[in-house]
C-alpha cells in the first residue's frame, strides 16, 4: 500500500509524500539505496517517468542524491548547508596538511604530478602527505577515510586503474570536503578534476601519422573501461580517422590488451610478455599495418620491442607514436615521437584548485583540461613500405 493519500493528489506527489514519511521516520540510514524507479512505478502503478519526478523532487531538496547508473541514495540529514551554516566540511581541521594519493610513485607521471602540486602547496604554507594506493581500490578507499578522519585540509587523488565509481569520493564530495581528482574523471561522480586533453592529444598523434601518408594505422591500448583518460584517447584516434573519411574496422585497427597484463608489466619493471604476445599476434594477422598509435609509453615501448623481434624496421616499415614520454627518451636507439602531458602543470593546477575549494567549499564543480604537446622524433616517417612487403617476413 502506498499510504492514505487523496486520489486528487498528483501521482508523483503521492510517491514523494510516501518517501518523505519514511525519511522523516528514519527508516533508512544515510547512504542507503532507495527503491528504484521501476520498483516505485510497480508499487504505485504509475509510469517510471512519474516515479523519476518524485525522486528528482527529493533530490532538489537535498534529502537524497542520485548517481547515474547506480540509483538513489539517502543524504546525511546535516548535509544541507542552509540548515547548518556554521558546520565545517567533514575532516577539516586547523592543520595545513594536504594529502596526495597516487596509484604508484615510481612512474614519471605520478612523480611529476606530485612535484607540481607540492611546489604550489609549499609556497602557500601547506605541508604535503603522500600516500600510495598501490593501484588497489580497497586500499584507496581506506586511505581516503584515514585522511579525512585525521583532519587533513584536503585531498588530491589520482584514481586507481579500472575505477569508474568510488563511493568514498562521492561521500566526501557530498559532504563538501575539498577533493580534486587528477588525470581522469569518474563517470557518475561529480568532482573537481584536472587532466590533460587526452582526446585532443590522441587526435594530434593520429593526425600526425595521417599527414605522413599512413592509412593503415592501428590503435594499441588497454581495455577502455580501465580509465576515462584511455577511453578519451581512443575517441581522439577515431575522430582523426573520421575527419579524413577513413573507414575504421575495429577488428583490424584496434588492439586492446587486458588491464592485468599492463599492471604485470609495471609491477615487474619490464614489459609483460602477455601483452607483447598479443600485439605480436595482431601484427602477424594484419601485415599491411604501416603505423601504430599506442595509448601510453608502456605499450609504445612494447611495440618497438615487438618490431625488433620481428625484424620490422622503425620507422621505415612501421611508424610508432605514443601518449606520454619517458626519462631520457631522446637518447634511445630510436628516439620516439610522442604526446607529452603537462604533468607539473597538472599537479600545480590541482593544488591551486584545491586551495580555492578549501576557502570556498560550496563552489560549483570545475573540470580543467590542459593542452598536450606533440614531440616529433625518429620513430615516425613518411609511409614507404608496408610490413607485408618486407622480404624478411613471412606470415604464411
Amino acid at each position: 500500500m502506498a499510504g492514505p493519500h487523496s486520489s486528487r493528489t498528483p501521482l508523483h506527489a503521492q510517491i514523494h509524500a510516501y518517501l518523505l514519511e519514511l525519511l522523516q521516520a528514519r527508516e533508512w540510514p544515510a547512504y542507503e539505496p532507495l527503491p528504484t524507479e521501476s520498483e516505485l512505478a510497480a508499487q504505485f502503478h504509475v509510469s517510471r517517468f512519474t516515479a523519476k519526478k518524485a525522486l528528482n523532487d527529493l533530490a532538489d531538496k537535498g534529502l537524497i542524491y542520485r548517481v547515474q547508473g547506480k540509483g538513489s541514495f539517502i543524504a546525511r540529514a546535516e548535509s544541507d548547508p542552509a540548515k547548518h551554516p556554521a558546520r565545517k566540511p567533514e575532516g577539516i581541521g586547523t592543520s595545513k596538511i594536504v594529502a596526495l594519493i597516487m596509484p604508484r610513485l615510481q612512474e614519471g607521471l605520478s612523480a611529476n604530478l606530485l612535484a607540481g602540486a607540492e611546489q604550489h602547496l609549499s609556497a602557500n604554507g601547506y605541508h604535503t602527505l603522500f600516500r600510495s594506493s598501490c593501484n588497489r581500490q580497497w586500499l584507496e578507499q581506506q586511505i581516503l577515510r584515514d585522511c579525512a578522519e585525521a583532519g587533513v585540509r584536503g585531498i588530491i587523488i589520482f584514481p586507481v586503474d579500472g575505477e569508474s565509481y568510488n563511493e568514498e569520493i562521492l561521500r566526501l564530495t557530498l559532504n563538501r570536503y575539498p577533493i580534486v581528482v587528477v588525470d581522469r574523471y569518474l563517470k557518475g561522480v561529480d568532482t573537481h578534476c584536472v587532466s590533460s586533453d587526452n582526446e585532443g592529444g590522441a587526435y594530434e598523434a593520429t593526425s600526425h601519422l595521417l599527414g605522413l601518408g599512413h592509412r593503415r594505422i592501428v590503435y594499441f591500448g588497454v581495455d577502455s573501461v580501465i580509465a576515462t583518460s584511455l577511453a578519451d584517447r581512443l575517441a581522439g584516434y577515431e575522430k582523426a580517422l573520421a575527419e579524413r573519411q577513413i573507414p575504421l574496422d575495429y577488428h583490424r585497427c584496434v588492439c586492446e590488451v587486458k588491464a592485468e597484463h599492463l599492471n604485470a608489466g609495471r609491477d615487474h619493471d619490464h614489459h609483460s610478455a602477455a601483452f607483447r604476445s598479443v600485439f605480436r599476434g595482431f601484427l602477424e594477422n594484419n601485415p599491411d599495418t604501416t603505423a601504430v598509435f599506442a595509448a601510453n609509453a608502456y605499450l609504445g615501448m612494447a611495440v618497438m620491442e615487438v618490431a625488433l623481434e620481428l625484424d620490422i624496421r622503425v620507422p621505415e616499415q612501421l611508424s610508432v607514436i605514443f601518449f606520454d614520454d619517458y626519462m631520457n627518451s631522446s637518447l634511445s636507439a630510436i628516439p620516439p615521437s610522442c604526446i607529452v602531458q603537462p604533468e607539473l602543470q597538472i599537479g600545480a593546477e590541482a593544488a591551486r584548485m584545491l586551495l580555492s575549494i578549501i576557502e570556498n567549499p560550496g563552489q560549483e564543480r570545475r573540470k580543467r583540461t590542459l593542452p598536450t604537446r606533440l614531440v616529433v622524433r625518429s620513430s615516425t616517417a613518411v609511409v614507404r613500405q608496408a610490413i607485408s612487403q618486407s622480404p624478411a617476413l613471412s606470415f604464411e
